[in-house]
C-alpha cells in the first residue's frame, strides 16, 4: 500500500502512522457511518477539508451502495467508484480502499 493510500478497517478510523493520508478502521454498520468513513478516507487522501468536497451523493448512491455492501456479508462484493480523484473501492468484508487517480 502506497503512503498516498487510505485503508478503513476497525472503528474508529485513526492515524495509522506518521502520514496522516493513511490510516486503518473497518465499516460500522449503518448508511451514516459507512457514507462518513469513506469521506474521510478521501479528505485523509487528497489532504481537504470535508466542508470542501462534493457531496457524495453527486457520485453514488449511498443508499444503495450501503445495501450492497452490507447484505452480502455471504458473498465477496467489491464496488468501486471515482470520487474527488479517488478510486474508491467498498467492500463487503467491511474494507474501504482509497487511491489517489490524479496527482
Amino acid at each position: 500500500m502506497s503512503n498516498d493510500t487510505a485503508r478503513s478497517s476497525p472503528s474508529p478510523s485513526r492515524p495509522a502512522g506518521d502520514d496522516s493520508s493513511e490510516f486503518d478502521g473497518r465499516l460500522d454498520d449503518g448508511s451514516d457511518t459507512i457514507i462518513l468513513e469513506i469521506v474521510e478516507a478521501v479528505a485523509a487522501v487528497t489532504n481537504q477539508e470535508l466542508v470542501a468536497m462534493s457531496p457524495l451523493y453527486d457520485t453514488v448512491d449511498p443508499e444503495a451502495l450501503t445495501d450492497l455492501v452490507t447484505s452480502a456479508r455471504d458473498q465477496s462484493v467489491d464496488v468501486s467508484f471515482s470520487y474527488e480523484g479517488c478510486r474508491v473501492t467498498v467492500s463487503s468484508d467491511e474494507c474501504v480502499v482509497v487511491e489517489p487517480t490524479e496527482r
